[in-house]
C-alpha cells in the first residue's frame, strides 16, 4: 500500500488537475455560499452552505478524473504494471483524492459559516449544534461525492462517460420532480444522493422533511459504498 500511495502522491502533485482541481472546489464553494448569506431565507445556515451545490459538481469530475484520465492516456498500463494490486491503486487514489477534498472543502464551509453568521439576520452561534453539524456533514457529504465519482470512473473507465454518470446522479433529481407527484418528488428526495446527502446541512423544519439529516448523509454514503464496490469488483475483473 505504502508504494501505492507514493506512486499516486507523484503522479498527483506532477500533473496540474490537483493544483487546478483543489482551490476550485474551494473557490466555487465558498463564493457562492458567501453570496448566498447575504440573501433572506428560512434556513440561514442551509443558504450559507448553497455552494456546496456547484462545490460538488467540481468535485466529482476531479474525482473521476484521477482515475478515468489515466485510462484515456494510456497511463493505467503502466500503473498496474508497476503495481499489479489493482485494489491497492484504487484505494491509494481514494486515500489522496479526500485528503485533496478535505483540503479544499474544509476551508471554505468554515469561510462560508462564518460568512453567513457576519451577514445573515439570526444566524446561529457558531459553536451551536445545529452549525457544526451541517458544516461538518457538508465536508463529509462532499467527501462522499468524491467516492462516488471514483467508483464511477473505475466502472466506465472513461472520463466523459463517468463526468456525465455522476454529475446526471446529482442534477437529474431536480429536473425530474419537476413532472412526478408529490408521492414519488418525497421518494426520489430520499433516495437520490444529491437531495438526501444535504439534506444534513438543513437546520429548521426538520419533521417536514422526506428524511432526517442524517439518515439522508447515510443514503449518499451507501452510494458511496455501492459506486466503490462495483467500481473495484469491475477494476479487478476486467482487462486493462
Amino acid at each position: 500500500m505504502r508504494a501505492a500511495l507514493r506512486a499516486e502522491w507523484t503522479k498527483l502533485r506532477t500533473v496540474p488537475d490537483a493544483y487546478l482541481a483543489v482551490p476550485l472546489i474551494a473557490v466555487l464553494t465558498a463564493g457562492v455560499s458567501v453570496a448566498a448569506s447575504t440573501a433572506e431565507s428560512a434556513d440561514v445556515v442551509h443558504s450559507s452552505l448553497l455552494g456546496v451545490e456547484l462545490g460538488q459538481a467540481a468535485v466529482a469530475v476531479w474525482a473521476v478524473q484521477i482515475l478515468a484520465g489515466e485510462y484515456g492516456t494510456g497511463l493505467i498500463r503502466t500503473t498496474f504494471t508497476a503495481l499489479p494490486r489493482r485494489l491497492e491503486v484504487l484505494a491509494a487514489k481514494a486515500v489522496l483524492l479526500l485528503a485533496g477534498v478535505l483540503a479544499a472543502s474544509v476551508p471554505a464551509i468554515v469561510a462560508s459559516v462564518v460568512a453567513g453568521h457576519r451577514f445573515a439576520t439570526d444566524y446561529p452561534s457558531l459553536a451551536s449544534g445545529t452549525v457544526l453539524r451541517a458544516a461538518g456533514g457538508a465536508v463529509i457529504y462532499l467527501c462522499l461525492i468524491a467516492l462516488i465519482g471514483l467508483g464511477a470512473a473505475a466502472t466506465v473507465r472513461s472520463a466523459v462517460a463517468g463526468t456525465g454518470v455522476v454529475l446526471g446522479l446529482l442534477l437529474a433529481p431536480a429536473v425530474l420532480t419537476m413532472f412526478l407527484n408529490p408521492d414519488w418528488q418525497r421518494w426520489l428526495y430520499k433516495v437520490s444522493p444529491s437531495t438526501a446527502g444535504q439534506t444534513i446541512e438543513s437546520t429548521v423544519d426538520l419533521a417536514g422533511l422526506p428524511i432526517g439529516p442524517w439518515a439522508g448523509l447515510g443514503v449518499a454514503a451507501a452510494w458511496a459504498v455501492a459506486a466503490l464496490g462495483i467500481g473495484a469488483l469491475t477494476l479487478r475483473l476486467r482487462d486493462v
